[in-house]
């Protein structure tokens, strides 16, 4: 797999649906309402032309084929943070290890091509997958925000961690798949 900018190309039906689907959307804080091309199309605008956001396609390195997306963002400049969240949209994508990669390169783009210092995440508490991933990368659990996001009809506990630039250690060349 490979991270590469956002297109307008990629604004397309399969990409809204993504958004549409309850399966895809049930860890995040999209999905609650429905979206239209045009919703799409002015979230595009806002991040593509925003110096405080970076949202990059994730494209499966075979076919080629958008798959999901990452983002650092918003970016504090002056105390180099930024909050990172994922989207892998394409359900036949899922469990093959192409959002620990794509995590893995976003976290590196922040650190070494952006200057940041810290990264920080919120995540669903009980989303199993997702912690072991971010931790697998060195993500820190550093707070538990008790009911704080709802879905399903009920509360749920969002878990709040981060990553610190002197704690991440960058993948060695030759090691990436």
């Amino acid at each position: 797999m490979r991270l590469r900018p956002l297109e307008r190309s990629d604004l397309n039906d399969r990409y809204q649906s993504w958004l549409n689907d309850p399966e895809v959307t049930r860890y995040t804080e999209t999905g609650t309402f429905p979206s239209t091309a045009e919703d799409l199309e002015n979230y595009y605008r806002g991040v593509t032309g925003s110096k405080n956001d970076v949202i990059l396609a994730v494209e499966e390195k075979k076919s080629g084929e958008h798959v999901g997306n990452v983002k650092l963002g918003p970016i504090h400049w002056v105390h180099r943070t930024a909050i990172f969240g994922i989207l892998i949209g394409e359900k036949d994508s899922w469990g093959k290890g192409i959002g620990l990669e794509a995590t893995r390169l976003m976290v590196e783009y922040g650190f070494t091509r952006l200057n940041l210092h810290r990264i920080d995440l919120g995540v669903f508490a009980e989303h199993e997958s997702a912690v072991r991933c971010y931790k697998k990368i060195g993500f820190k659990v550093e707070g538990r925000l008790r009911e704080d996001l709802f879905q399903g009809g009920q509360y749920k506990d969002r878990l709040w961690m981060g990553l610190l630039r002197s704690e991440y250690k960058p993948l060695r060349a030759g090691k990436r798949k």
